[in-house]
């Protein structure tokens, strides 16, 4: 069943918009945050989350300009790029999540397969 005024494609370029311009462009963030003056790598993030598990693979990182700090990563499962934003106590504040086929494109389905 198709959804009445649904592009699909449309739909998926909003959300990568969206994530781009709040975070930047996949892979341009850091690869460590400063939390509270303390440098944490990605993984050491996700491991206070006990998220530190193969299916999520770690992009880039960074802070916002109110403070916040977000983390981007792959969701190996559901193949969604997800961003947290979260503030100096590890508490997840917000959540964004975009299919990768906003970045995959025509690649999506033969990946998918394999």
């Amino acid at each position: 069943m198709r959804l009445a005024g649904y592009n699909g494609r449309m739909y998926f370029e909003r959300g990568r918009l969206r994530m781009e311009e709040r975070y930047g462009d996949i892979g341009t963030g850091g690869s460590a945050i400063v939390v509270g003056g303390v440098k944490y790598g990605l993984k050491q993030v996700f491991a206070r989350w006990m998220m530190d598990v193969p299916e999520v693979w770690t992009i880039d990182g960074g802070t916002l300009p109110d403070g916040r700090h977000w983390i981007r990563f792959l969701d190996g499962d559901d193949r969604y790029i997800v961003a947290f934003e979260f503030d100096d106590d590890f508490e997840i504040l917000s959540e964004m999540r975009v299919d990768s086929l906003a970045w995959e494109k025509e690649n999506f389905f033969i990946s998918r397969t394999r």
